[in-house]
């Protein structure tokens, strides 16, 4: 073994290796730290040799971990252990601050507030504004510095934006229990049809995918234009007709058996939300913090 002072540890080496132990894998490991299987076994074989010792038997057959192993795993666990402490340390220092968050309506009312609740077990001087708009509207708060970081279902670009996607959803056509259970996509413009707002940007995505198989908007037969999901839903639910909604959105009512999805022959749509940022504009903690809890939960996801 190398001396202490000798000893230079990397903690992608040590998160690599405690990942490893967990998923008691090489291949499950990079599959979920999302590395390639070379680059991790590299980080745990540069560690062993760091060490001068052995810390995981692997063969083709078996996987096992050395003495060595084991008390260097607990070595490693200490250590995060007290690199979460240190972060809790420094955070209670820190005076209190507000972040001012613009979010269109399916991550202000269906993701954030869970998020937000999580982070504030961790960092109780930290607080949220958020303000629920349109994605269009969402990206002009950003650009023009009324909300530090926007969390939007479309991109618009502009040299003074950057954009990193976040999380995605489903969106799928929905009814009252009398609608029927399944229908071609070109059935939908004899159905009467709830729309959201223009700026929409689930209007815009299923707009776009309608226009593939030679829909128009002005083809459908358009009852009642909403401004928020939950004025979607009560629509159906009342039944005033069938609408494009993000799936997200209708767990609940799907569960209470208020509505039902329709099933659309050959339509599957899928719809990506993006973290919207200022490109010079360095972020606040608490908002690097929301940043990366929608990417892990993210991964969780898949």
């Amino acid at each position: 073994m190398k001396k202490i002072s000798e000893l230079n540890f990397d903690l992608k080496q040590l998160r690599s290796f405690l990942a490893i132990i967990k998923e008691e894998s090489f291949t499950r490991a990079s599959r979920k730290l999302k590395l390639g299987q070379s680059t991790i076994s590299h980080q745990v074989g540069s560690l062993e040799d760091l060490l001068g010792v052995k810390l995981i038997e692997r063969t083709s057959k078996e996987f096992s971990i050395t003495k060595e192993g084991l008390i260097f795993k607990e070595f490693c666990e200490k250590l995060f252990d007290d690199i979460e402490k240190l972060k809790d340390d420094f955070s209670s220092a820190e005076p209190s601050v507000v972040t001012r968050i613009s979010a269109s309506t399916i991550p202000s009312t269906y993701i954030l507030p869970a998020i937000v609740a999580g982070i504030k077990k961790k960092r109780p001087n930290y607080y949220y504004d958020i303000a629920t708009d349109n994605s269009r509207e969402v990206i002009e708060m950003v650009k023009d510095g009324a909300a530090e970081i926007g969390i939007a279902g479309k991109m618009i670009k502009h040299p003074s934006l950057e954009y990193s996607h976040v999380f995605s959803d489903e969106i799928v056509l929905i009814g009252s229990d009398k609608s029927p259970a399944q229908l071609n996509i070109s059935e939908i413009i004899k159905y009467p049809f709830i729309t959201r707002e223009a700026g929409s940007g689930t209007r815009t995505a299923y707009e776009k995918m309608l226009l593939n198989f030679d829909i128009k908007p002005s083809h459908l037969n358009v009852v009642f234009n909403c401004s928020s999901s939950e004025s979607v839903k009560e629509s159906v639910i009342a039944g005033l007709g069938v609408a494009f909604i993000s799936k997200l959105a209708i767990e609940n009512e799907l569960k209470l058996k208020k509505m039902k999805i329709v099933k659309v022959k050959g339509f599957k749509l899928i719809r990506n939300f993006y973290a919207v940022r200022q490109k010079k504009k360095r972020l606040s903690s608490a908002a690097g913090f929301i940043i990366d809890e929608l990417f892990n939960r993210d991964l969780k996801k898949t």
